[in-house]
């Protein structure tokens, strides 16, 4: 499509630059002042992009500039906004800020400092971004459509946009592409040899067809690869937590993790989870790789490949490693139940992760302290007890990983006397009880799961030792006294909830309510 060029009169831009000077340059600012600020100006371009300039500021004491987009005005008062551009050079005065939205209302504002450590604002301006209509180019936002098959799936479209991970950096012909503004639905794999010489930070304009290989949105047969710009500033990584990453909209966008343990090693990825449910690591980037064990913090582009959603950490840079609980592989509650009465791995050495439900100390002990992990997920199997004076210190919502000897203790599955306790992050959200009738509690799936009763009313007020019994109407099922709870049981009170972990002991299944908060009376 043939295209008129807009040719600005030599006066207009005469005028321009006297309108745009900055201040007057004969009196620039003194020590101790703040910086003369400089006049904005930008205007919205082809192929989703902002171009922009400033004055320049003539203060011998000037030390950088730095640029700022948003989507809400008035940025000199702190609202969310990303950076842009810095420069410490005076003379450099010009942007352009690609792979924007359509149809979006941005606001720019540059700040300038001095080496006296103080700053001035410019004036903000605000570019509206042309609706897209019929235009040629696409942002990875529109081709994601929102939805996990692209709406141009078949199509050769353009794209225009930042380049994520540049050329040689994943193996296997693949580089990705961001929306400046960041976000989910933003990213976008390419695949294809003719995107190799493109790198991190270059803005380009990339034609090709949208496809579907088993489930990841790609853009192949590349048939044109232009380079705009480079350098610009990518959008930060999306921080998440493994659980979070399992999602569509995260798809080639960068997204980064913290604190997750590396559960286990497979031929081309890795399990990892930060005790909120397990997410992969590709292997497709040149970095050293963890060991079974570690606690790493990741980030990368996010690929879905043999039904995993995988993080590509694209070089050492997006990895840090640090030592973890124990050797060989850390399993879950539910791999150590075995689905069984017996766990499989009785007598072994193991490590285990999972997130506390029931806090060191708070389940009576006469010697070590009782503390209670789940998997995040829940669900049957999905409880362990831990037994031993290391654990006395967990906290409900620790992710931990425990590494000691699994036992079965009269016919209850614990992990005793651990030699390791790894403390990954806390405050996590802890998997919400399982609501079962009365007679459904008593099972061996449901061991140390933290359970729910409703509407179940106490049948026997003395059984002995602190236990007692309710029934839903299904039949009995016993309550022990090893958590802090002030009520006294009368027969015919009826609770509207009652919450704890399923227990056993003297050849009998009980729940074992924490604190009063467990215990909730009509």
């Amino acid at each position: 499509m043939y295209r008129q060029r807009r040719i600005i009169p030599l006066c207009i831009l005469a005028a321009m630059a006297l309108v745009l000077s900055c201040g007057d340059d004969e009196s620039p600012q003194g020590p101790g002042d703040d910086p003369t600020p400089s006049t904005l100006a930008a205007d919205a371009g082809l192929n989703n992009s902002v171009s922009g300039w400033w004055t320049m500021c003539p203060d011998d004491d000037f030390s950088e500039y730095s640029l700022y987009r948003s989507t809400t005005s008035d940025i000199s008062s702190d609202p969310p906004a990303s950076p842009v551009k810095t420069a410490s050079s005076a003379s450099d005065t010009t942007f352009t800020d690609a792979g924007l939205e359509w149809g979006e209302t941005y606001y720019y504002a540059l700040r300038t400092l001095n080496t006296g450590g103080n700053s001035a604002w410019s004036n903000e301006v605000q570019v509206v971004m042309p609706d897209s209509g019929g235009c040629l180019y696409l942002s990875c936002y529109q081709v994601q459509g929102q939805q996990a098959s692209s709406p141009y799936e078949g199509q050769e479209v353009t794209v225009t946009a930042l380049v994520s991970s540049g050329g040689g950096e994943l193996y296997g012909s693949y580089t990705v592409l961001a929306d400046a503004g960041g976000g989910p639905w933003t990213g976008l794999v390419l695949f294809g040899d003719s995107a190799a010489a493109i790198a991190r930070g270059d803005s380009i304009l990339v034609t090709g067809t949208v496809s579907e290989y088993y489930g990841l949105t790609e853009l192949t047969y590349l048939n044109s690869v232009e380079i705009l710009s480079s350098g610009h500033t990518l959008p930060s990584p999306a921080a998440l937590t493994t659980a979070q990453v399992n999602d569509e909209q995260y798809e080639g966008v960068v997204v980064s993790v913290s604190s997750a343990v590396v559960v286990s090693a497979g031929q081309y990825s890795y399990e990892i989870n930060d005790g909120s449910g397990s997410c992969y690591l590709g292997n497709r980037g040149d970095y050293s790789e963890p060991s079974v064990g570690d606690t790493i913090d990741v980030q990368g582009p996010l690929f879905y490949e043999f039904d995993e959603w995988r993080i590509q950490p694209r070089d050492n840079n997006d990895i840090s490693i640090s030592g973890g609980g124990g050797g060989g592989d850390v399993h879950t509650c539910y791999e150590i139940q075995g689905q069984q009465a017996s766990s499989p791995y009785e007598g072994q050495t193991v490590s285990v992760t999972g997130v506390v439900v029931v806090a060191g100390g708070e389940y009576y002990s006469s010697s070590a302290a009782y503390a209670v992990i789940m998997d995040a997920g829940g669900g049957p199997w999905a409880g362990l007890t831990l037994f031993g004076s290391d654990v006395s210190s967990l906290n409900r919502g620790d992710s931990v990983t425990v590494t000691g000897e699994i036992q079965e203790y009269y016919g209850f599955t614990e992990l005793a006397y651990p030699t390791s306790v790894l403390v990954h992050t806390t405050g996590n959200p802890i998997p919400d009880p399982e609501p079962v009738t009365t007679a459904d509690a008593g099972q061996e799936q449901w061991e140390s799961v933290l359970l729910m009763l409703t509407n179940a009313t106490v049948t026997e007020d003395d059984l002995g030792y602190g236990e007692w019994a309710v029934d839903d109407g299904s039949g009995d099922i016993r309550i022990d006294d090893l958590g802090d709870y002030s009520y006294t049981p009368v027969i015919g009170d009826t609770f509207s909830q009652i919450v704890g972990v399923l227990w056993y002991s003297f050849d009998v299944f009980k729940l074992e309510p924490r604190d009063d908060s467990d215990l909730i009376l009509e």
